[in-house]
């Protein structure tokens, strides 16, 4: 039987610092890595046992948020903050210690001009093994810049593959520390074709992959059994003619932009598609692109710019397997929105509808509440209305699953803009959220059947 450990607590009043001080040290690190980078490092002053601890976290997330707001605010402060920001992240990387990562981050505006800082940041993730490798470089950190103004992510190295003899063992510089490489995420970075079949070669465990804005891109291939990818979005890179996905294990798939040739082909794990193609998509045949996969989606997401006013005569083919479909629209004048009840009518199990809208030119007008075809939705509990603005075209859709859907349990009505921007949100526009919200009680309330539980944020 094990002894009873003693309270060795002294009597009196302790200082709690002392609880801390006797913890070892690698429980302490634990602690340090649950806080902001910022934060870890204030604690450096605490003692002279402090001081280094904070170089062992494991993660790295240069976050300066407070100061991309500045900056959205007044551009004329950009040099500067870059300057201070990219002498931080080096201060950082030169006094860490601990051998590996699981995450680097770096997330601020940064563009060519920064490259030598930055490819000194990757190498040194690469160094330490990264597993999570992300380069946020979007403009006020919120917007994407000209792709000619972006870095270029590892072309060099990709690119000097000095296979010139076999027998002197010359195989090109490709950074072992890739084959570490979990998850990377690229915004406002440029990558090659070249580049890209580099990572998915060489990164050998990389199951996360997501590029925004890269200006290089033309055609993009992702095919291979031996590829451990899960999930790719690729999210407004215009260059982009062709992606052709084939022969892969891929559970989820974002792409975003122009119409392109998107080819699919034996990717039997997909069940998770979020796609924007243009104005709706439907002109570049988004349905048939996607044709080989639509019966075992579960999660769809579609963003449709500007309604198509034959939208409710386009005859969609059935999810059968769909449980949520996010639809992402452009709120134009007072449009009526019952031409997506035909989609909702192709999704047979759905138990969750979102419609998502992006204020354009929303306004108000009198008219009647018109009615679209009646269908049962057997299996619907939950419809969201993002972005509900108290037109009358807001107020017919939700009544539309108020008398279709049996099964319906909650409608959430959110009226915040979706636009999202990193500058603060004028008082206008607090005054539009609030009377959205005033009209949407006034509107539904009186409507909803007494099994629905109405909830407006």
């Amino acid at each position: 039987m094990k002894k009873r450990v003693r309270n060795l607590e002294p009597k009196g009043e302790t200082d709690p610092r002392d609880y801390i001080d006797i913890l070892p040290d690698d429980i302490l690190v634990s602690i340090l890595s649950r806080l902001t980078l910022k934060e870890a490092v204030i604690t450096s002053v605490l003692s002279r046992r402090w001081r280094y601890l904070w170089t062992h976290v494991g993660g790295l997330d240069f976050d300066a948020d407070d100061a991309l707001d500045r900056v959205a605010a007044d551009t004329k402060l950009r040099r500067s903050e870059r300057t201070t920001y990219i002498n931080w992240v080096n201060r950082v990387v030169r006094q860490h210690q601990r051998k590996t990562l699981n995450t680097v981050r770096i997330c601020f505006d940064l563009d060519k001009g920064s490259k030598c800082a930055i490819e000194n940041w990757v190498k040194f993730a690469i160094r330490k093994r990264v597993e999570n490798l992300e380069l946020d470089l979007l403009e006020n950190g919120d917007t994407l810049r000209l792709p000619i103004r972006n870095y270029s992510f590892l072309n060099n190295h990709f690119g000097r593959r000095k296979v010139l003899s076999a027998k002197k063992g010359l195989t090109g510089f490709i950074p072992t520390g890739l084959k570490f490489l979990k998850a990377l995420t690229l915004k406002c970075v440029n990558l090659t074709e070249q580049s890209l079949g580099g990572i998915l070669s060489n990164c050998s465990v990389l199951h996360y992959l997501s590029v925004h804005g890269s200006g290089n891109l033309k055609n993009v291939k992702v095919s291979g059994l031996s590829l451990r990818l899960k999930h790719l979005e690729i999210v407004f890179c215009l260059g982009i003619n062709t992606i052709e996905i084939s022969n892969v294990k891929l559970v989820s798939f974002t792409y975003l932009g122009p119409g392109i040739n998107l080819v699919l082909d034996n990717v039997p794990a997909l069940d998770e598609i979020s796609i924007g193609e243009g104005y709706s998509g439907l002109e570049n045949n988004v349905f048939g692109q996607l044709s080989c996969c639509l019966y075992q989606l579960e999660v769809f997401t579609l963003d449709i710019y500007r309604p198509d006013e034959n939208l409710m005569k386009y005859v969609f083919p059935e999810l059968p397997n769909l449980k949520q479909l996010i639809l992402k629209v452009g709120a134009w004048n007072d449009d009526s929105l019952l031409e997506f009840t035909s989609l909702v009518k192709a999704c047979p199990n759905l138990n969750r509808f979102v419609l998502q809208l992006i204020w354009m030119l929303p306004s108000k007008r009198r008219r009647k509440i018109r009615r679209a075809a009646g269908c049962d939705h057997k299996h619907l509990n939950l419809v969201e209305i993002v972005g509900y603005y108290g037109r009358v075209s807001d107020d017919e859709i939700v009544v539309y699953f108020f008398e279709n859907a049996a099964s319906l349990k909650k409608v959430i009505i959110d009226p915040r803009n979706q636009i999202l921007e990193r500058l603060p949100v004028l008082s206008d526009q607090i005054k539009k959220q609030e009377s959205a919200r005033k009209r949407a009680k006034k509107q539904l309330e009186a409507k909803k059947p007494p099994r629905v539980e109405l909830v407006i944020l």
